[in-house]
């Protein structure tokens, strides 16, 4: 069986490796230049040169991608990480059709940011869904789907390892399928369907008048590789890596510190319950000591400080 493969990440290079193991890869599509490939992820375009395949950055509506794709003469087109939607009319160029892994149990978190979101939402049962392509945004007919359980103290980075192999035992059991030629599908259920918008690095401004565990699920949901929690002290971003909900303690006013810890650790006050925060680091320019006391105040907005 042919394959020509679209992605993008970490996710992307584990799923390229598997479909190695079980089929031809007989071109790579990888996501345009990306400050982050490489970086604060795995490159697929890396990985795929490396290997020796015919590789290309492209978007979806790039009008050089249905000639590249019709070269490679795929049977099945595979899709992970990709974040552009494909036309029908290239996806019709593979009479296997086209397999996209989303990061969801679909129909629910269909869209960009789906792990994130189920953080921020503070679902606990999450998953991953290897479904065909059709014209709508995640909306094809499932063939497989697994679940995994994050518990509340585990964030995106925990959600993410867990994935990993995810991605890959799912890929090798779809595979299995198309080699069988029994692959089953299952129409999803629109009307239980959801989409969130996409996230930027600015969603992650923390809202001090917002409970205790929504902040937490907001630090959870953008945790590493993502960039990020912050809130504002003394003029300066507080990035905030790691915390702990408190759901009972209050005193004090939204955004007020009530109380620091030997260790550094810290209480912020929220709309209800406090958070303790245990893992941050504060970004100025010059050396400038973080010096917490009771009382101070961290803030929505820089030009408030």
């Amino acid at each position: 069986m042919r394959v020509v493969f679209l992605g993008n990440h970490t996710v992307g290079v584990r799923v390229l490796e598997t479909l190695l193991e079980h089929g031809t890869v007989t071109g790579v599509v990888a996501h345009p230049q990306d400050p982050e490939d490489g970086v604060r992820y795995e490159s697929v375009y890396d990985f795929s040169q490396s290997k020796g395949l015919n590789t290309v950055r492209m978007q979806g509506k790039d009008p050089e991608l249905k000639a590249f794709i019709q070269s490679a003469q795929p049977d099945l087109l595979w899709i992970t990480d990709y974040r552009y939607l494909i036309p029908l009319e290239i996806i019709q160029t593979a009479p296997l059709g086209a397999v996209n892994l989303h990061p969801s149990l679909l129909p629910k978190y269909r869209g960009r940011a789906s792990i994130n979101w189920a953080i921020l939402n503070g679902e606990e049962t999450l998953g991953l869904t290897a479904h065909f392509v059709d014209e709508g945004m995640d909306s094809g007919d499932i063939i497989e789907q697994v679940s995994y359980q994050l518990t509340p103290e585990q964030d995106v980075g925990d959600a993410l390892e867990t994935l990993y192999p995810l991605y890959q035992t799912i890929t090798q059991k779809v595979i299995g399928h198309f080699h069988s030629g029994h692959v089953p599908r299952q129409v999803q259920d629109h009307a239980k369907a959801t989409a969130f918008p996409r996230r930027k690095p600015e969603d992650g401004l923390i809202d001090w008048q917002q409970p205790a565990q929504a902040v937490h699920n907001l630090v959870r949901a953008v945790a590493h590789p993502y960039p990020g929690a912050f809130t504002f002290f003394n003029d300066h971003k507080l990035m905030i890596w790691k915390a702990q909900a408190m759901p009972e303690m209050d005193q004090g006013e939204p955004g007020q510190i009530v109380s620091v810890n030997e260790d550094l650790t810290f209480f912020v006050q929220c709309g209800r319950g406090s958070l303790k925060v245990l893992k941050f680091h504060l970004e100025s320019e010059n050396d400038i000591k973080l010096d917490l006391k009771p009382g101070q105040m961290l803030y929505h907005a820089k030009q408030h400080a």
